[in-house]
């Protein structure tokens, strides 16, 4: 292998820097101009002869300089030896078969394949005078290395026809330097519950689910995981969630790395999601997938779970895939999918549409030249219910007066990967995102919330409507019992929007046998719109805003692969410009100041040593910054603090930081066996918070960075693979002690500063976070037989080509803080712990073949979700510790109105309704059953 030539190599990194320059510079000509980059923006229209030039400048030079695209590919490696004398082969030919993806062997007999996209394929090696060999089922996972090695025979004649072997993955992954755990495709067809990829990421080392439904890892707050979909940044800025949804049906590969991920990735504190769609092949292939079930669904006026039954819960799946010529079959190829889903949910008033489409398509016009399109379109549809509003009033009974949420998301991306050479690959990258979400009463929601009833101005524009008066009125008849009644509403309109549009590139280069050194950048353009209104006191709360915050990121990464020790050694640069202005002090008002850009540089080391072929020990170290949810920033910047319990956003915050080490070693107990184990430790500081200010005449809150904490914790994984025995399976085991001063960001302002008096003094130390799950066992264990298995039970003989896999979760209980029946805090902070919880799912599936030597077939599967229908528990009563009994006991013995329209005996049973809330359990038993066609 030769090295890169130092001209090619400066004509590189002259290329990378230029870009920067020259995108920053595009930048600062549209602040000059005072245009706006949008849809509608040309040069023509938005910008001077200057602008132009240096925009066209920046467009030739990134077409010159074809830069490349991370995050969706691996790497294949290996050597190619004689099988009789075992000395190496030079000038062997190794090729993937279906494709024009290949290389030969150096004069020491070893190859490379770089950015090879992620999948599994059939590899083979050739020489003259050598019999060809073929091995199937080689996977290549997500920036990986896939070790690969042949032995030749040679042979003195020419053979038509190669040995076929299977491949094998190894136990161990040697180059792996950080904590990253990852389902492929078969695996995702077989396990229960796969709707979308939460329950699938819930099922690894080191996460927990809040009883909010949201995801924590490894001790982090919920907005600290990042969602990439093919390397397209999916996430919802201003929350800091993801923004669509990712659906497992599409992909290749779904991997979550929970510590020690590389300077590549970015926007992080605790994890990173990198979901990979498949890609067509050079043959057609597809599948059609339906699906109905059954539920135990929640009867409000009982406040008792019904029998199993249909609920509309239906599901349609179309995938297909192939190539798009009838020519080279992988010069282009495409891949589609689309899904359908409809669910009334056990809940009432819970129904959802979900529709779901994803694509594909790759262009190889020459053997080194690579175009690849990718898509993603998402819209759903979904009732909301909510047994209690902010105030403690129930709409159980008038379910029609709650909400509905409406929401749509797309994704567009394109890169285009150039090899100058088999060593060096170079591609540039183009993105659009866009998601929204609207949430507002289901009778009014194609109305404007200044067009609700009761809502009216003055000629100020100060609300002097009744919407407040009118929703809580104690003259309503079931108002005194907890209970509100037609026509009243869940006053509450939220609309939010965030898209980007961002230029990246990227560079692969092997400079030598043990070199792989990886660049890139990213410039990105965010267009954000808050607009929320809440009419839950007399004085309402709500503020629109458009911001354009501006994000870029460049990173330098070596990856040094060697006998005895691999290192991943990178450094990243994160950029972040709010670009707005704000009032240097909310209660004067003096002047505005504009922010100031921010940067933070990363570094990140991984070492993973190989003590054995069957022992690997790894460990990382590492700064992560992560920028706050927008919102934090960008709240109230116009300083009204007029509204009830004032909160003011602060646009110059800094970036959340962790620092995180840790330390594994993964061993090989047999052949089919392994056993990891990695402790960790986090340090969390400068994290969102918000802190009261008090002024003369009054106070107000901000948010600042303030809150803190730190994370300890070890994960245990124990895998087995498939073996003769037709049973595979992992164990996964979590303990973890997460601590701090604060579980959210507006922890301070709903627990201490809006409780007056009464509130309970600031926590100067950390305590438990409200997601310290200090137990987490996962055990997943999987039997399936092949096609042409014929197994006997009690003397009858039972067919092949049937599994099983049954998924048993585990989790002890989570703190909650006591207090009396006053709101008292009684003890510490998040003292108390919920009881555990566990769960059992299971699936199986039976596959009829329907040609004897082709993979096309039905399959036929049921699943269920919560076996046993246990009720677990997911929030309790503060002051009673129980989920169904709030403390408050009213056994009436006299009507309260004399004659009034109720009975005593429906008002005792209204009031222990109230206490009953669905919201406070897991989803109950749910069964699925349907059939596939996979071609």
């Amino acid at each position: 292998m030769k090295t890169v030539e130092p001209i090619r190599a400066f004509h590189d990194i002259s290329c990378m820097v230029g870009e920067w320059f020259l995108i920053n510079q595009i930048n600062r000509s549209i602040k000059k101009e005072g245009c706006k980059l949008d849809s509608k923006t040309t040069p023509e229209r938005g910008f001077s002869l200057g602008a132009k030039v240096i925009l066209g400048a920046s467009l030739l030079l990134l077409m010159f300089c074809q830069s490349t695209w991370a995050g969706t590919a691996g790497k294949i490696a290996g050597v190619v030896t004689d099988s009789e004398s075992g000395g190496v082969l030079p000038g062997a030919t190794v090729i993937i078969q279906g494709t024009s993806i290949g290389t030969s062997t150096d004069e020491d007999g070893e190859f490379f394949i770089l950015n090879v996209p992620v999948g599994t394929y059939t590899v083979e090696a050739s020489l003259i005078g050598y019999q060809t060999i073929i091995q199937t089922q080689v996977t290549v996972l997500l920036d990986l290395t896939t070790p690969l090695d042949f032995e030749l025979n040679s042979t003195p004649i020419e053979l038509k026809e190669g040995v076929t072997v299977v491949a094998t993955r190894p136990l161990i992954q040697k180059d792996l330097t950080s904590s990253t755990d990852m389902v492929i495709r078969e695996q995702l067809d077989y396990l229960p519950n796969t709707v979308g990829i939460q329950p699938v990421i819930s099922n690894m080392a080191g996460t927990v689910v809040d009883e909010y439904g949201e995801l924590h890892v490894r001790g982090g707050r919920e907005a600290t995981v990042s969602y990439f979909l093919d390397d397209i940044y999916v996430q919802d800025p201003l929350v800091g969630r993801a923004g669509t949804r990712i659906p497992p049906e599409a992909l290749e590969e779904l991997n979550l790395t929970t510590g020690g991920f590389t300077a590549e990735y970015g926007e992080a504190l605790s994890g990173v999601v990198s979901a990979i769609t498949r890609e067509g092949g050079p043959q057609f292939t597809g599948k059609i997938k339906a699906y109905d079930g059954l539920i135990h669904s929640y009867d409000v006026n009982a406040g008792e779970y019904q029998k199993l039954e249909r609920n509309n819960n239906h599901c349609l799946v179309l995938n297909l895939g192939g190539p798009l010529t009838f020519s080279r079959s992988d010069v282009a190829t495409f891949f589609l999918s689309g899904e359908k889903i409809w669910n009334d949910g056990h809940l009432p008033h819970n129904r959802r549409e979900l529709l779901t489409g994803t694509g594909k398509i790759s262009l190889r016009p020459t053997n080194n030249l690579k175009l690849v399109v990718s898509g993603n379109y998402y819209t759903r549809e979904l009732l909301r219910y909510e047994h209690r509003d902010v105030n403690g009033i129930s709409y159980d009974f008038n379910l029609d007066g709650l909400g509905k949420i409406r929401n749509k998301s797309f994704s567009l991306g394109a890169k285009t990967s150039y090899a100058t050479s088999k060593s060096t690959f170079l591609t540039i990258k183009l993105s659009h995102f866009y998601t929204d979400i609207k949430l507002a009463p289901q009778h009014l929601f194609d109305l404007y919330w200044d067009q609700w009833p009761g809502y009216l101005e003055d000629s100020s524009g100060v609300f002097i409507g009744t919407i407040d008066d009118d929703n809580y009125d104690p003259a309503e008849e079931y108002f005194y019992t907890g209970f509100t009644a037609a026509p009243d509403f869940y006053p509450r309109y939220h609309y939010r929007r965030a898209k980007y549009s961002s230029l990246g590139f990227d560079v692969i280069s092997q400079v030598n046998k043990h070199n792989q050194i990886k660049l890139g950048g990213e410039y990105r353009i965010n267009r954000l719109k808050w607009d929320d209104k809440q009419f839950f006191n007399v004085r309402p709360y709500g503020e629109r805003y458009e911001v354009n915050p501006n994000y870029a990121a460049f990173y330098l990464q070596d990856k040094i692969e060697l006998k005895e020790i691999i290192v991943n050694a990178g450094l990243r640069l994160d950029y972040l410009d709010a670009d707005i202005d704000y009032w240097n002090n909310p209660v004067t008002k003096e002047r505005k100041i504009h922010t100031s850009s921010k940067t933070q540089l990363s570094p990140r080391l991984g070492i993973s040593h190989p003590i054995s072929d069957r022992t690997v020990i790894h460990f990382s170290y590492g700064y992560y910054f992560q920028v706050p949810p927008y919102q934090y920033m960008f709240t109230n910047l116009q300083a009204d603090l007029t509204t009830g319990y004032p909160l003011v956003g602060n646009a110059d915050m800094e970036a959340e930081r962790s620092v995180s080490y840790e330390l594994g070693v993964n061993h090989a107990l047999a052949d089919d066996i392994t056993m990891k184990a990695t402790t960790y430790y986090k340090d969390l500081t400068n994290l969102a918070s918000t802190r009261e200010v008090v002024y003369a005449g009054g106070s107000y809150t901000q948010f600042v960075n303030a809150d803190y904490g730190t994370v300890k914790g070890v994960d245990i994984i124990l895998t087995k693979r498939p073996d003769h025995k037709h049973l595979s399976g992992t164990i996964n085991y979590s303990y973890m002690i997460a601590k701090g001063n604060a579980s959210t960001a507006y922890e301070g302002y709903y627990d201490y500063f809006t409780e007056g008096t009464s509130a309970p003094v600031w926590p100067v130390r950390e305590y438990p976070l409200a997601f310290d799950q200090r137990h987490t066992l996962t055990v997943d264990v999987d039997y399936r037989v092949p096609r042409d298995w014929h197994g006997r039970f009690a003397g009858f003989t039972l067919p092949g080509a049937w599994g099983l896999n049954v998924l048993t979760k585990y989790g002890s209980g989570m703190p909650y803080t006591k207090t009396d029946d006053q709101g008292n805090r009684l003890g510490a902070l998040n003292e108390g712990r919920m009881p555990a919880t566990y769960r059992v799912d299971l699936k199986f599936n039976k596959d009829f073949y329907l040609f004897r030597d082709k993979e096309t077939h039905l399959s036929f599967f049921t699943e269920v979700v919560n076996l046993f229908d246990r009720r677990n528990i997911w929030h309790v009563y503060s002051n009673t510790g129980k989920p169904d009994d709030d403390g408050y006991h009213y056994e009436l013995t006299v009507d309260p109105d004399g004659d009034g329209p109720i009975t005593v005996e429906e008002v005792n049973r209204l009031y222990r309704l109230l206490a009953k809330d669905p919201q406070n359990y897991d989803a109950p038993r749910t069964v699925r059953w349907g059939i596939e066609f996979i071609f």
